[in-house]
Order: structure tokens, then C-alpha cells, then sequence
């Protein structure tokens, strides 16, 4: 994978994470608890799809790589 798109997807979860934290610990005000736990459930869940996209991606270059030049070599008809 390329260590730029690592990156900017690592700093995208992290940011998410923390996010998730900020709001989970503002949640503990009983008056605006039902609006922050609705916020951070939604952060989560961007999260996890950011997450799921990378891997998604990285498997889909993968599979559009194809077989590594070794095997095509082995596999050739003589």
C-alpha cells in the first residue's frame, strides 16, 4: 500500500478516535446526553467504515495486481 494513503487513512482514524473519546466523555452531562451519545455513535460508525474502506482498498489493489511474476513464470506452457 502506499505510505502516503497509509498514512492519511492512519490520521483519519485517529482523528475519528478521538472524536469518539471527546464525545463519549461530554456525554456524561445528563441534559445533552441523548445528542452526544447520537454524535458519537455516528463518529464511530465513520470510523469503521474508514476502516473497512482502507481494507477494502488495499484488497482490491491486491486483486488488481494479480499473481506475482513467479507464479506467472511457473504457470507458462513450454
Amino acid at each position: 500500500m502506499d505510505a502516503d494513503l497509509q498514512a492519511r487513512l492512519s490520521i483519519a482514524a485517529l482523528v475519528c478516535s478521538a472524536l469518539a473519546l471527546f464525545f463519549s466523555l461530554l456525554a456524561a452531562f445528563p441534559g445533552l446526553k441523548d445528542l452526544l451519545i447520537a454524535i458519537r455513535d455516528g463518529v464511530l460508525w465513520l470510523a469503521l467504515l474508514l476502516v473497512l474502506g482502507g481494507v477494502g482498498f488495499v484488497v482490491w489493489q491486491h486483486v488488481q495486481r494479480g499473481p506475482a511474476p513467479t507464479q506467472q513464470a511457473a504457470s507458462a506452457p513450454r
